[in-house]
């Protein structure tokens, strides 16, 4: 078993999930770096969505993409 940071795990997962469901989007709240979103960003840019320190924002744009069917995952620190 290799032992690897969640974050790069959740990243790499974000990234795999990508990979099978097309409707499966990621946005950021500029920290794509530390929370390894980074994968997914450079795999799928057109569903990755850097909106930067607005995170009350990017909560709503992310509602707003479920209800139209989309699967968003936000990122920030909490």
């Amino acid at each position: 078993m290799v032992k690897k940071a969640i974050r790069e795990a959740y990243g790499e997962a974000l990234a795999e999930l990508g990979k099978v469901n097309d409707k499966v989007v990621v946005l950021d709240a500029d920290v794509s770096s530390s929370s390894r979103t980074v994968h997914f960003a450079k795999a799928f840019p057109e569903r990755f969505f850097n909106v930067g320190i607005a995170e009350a924002n990017m909560a709503s744009m992310a509602t707003g993409m479920a209800a139209a069917g989309l699967i968003p995952f936000i990122n920030s620190f909490a």
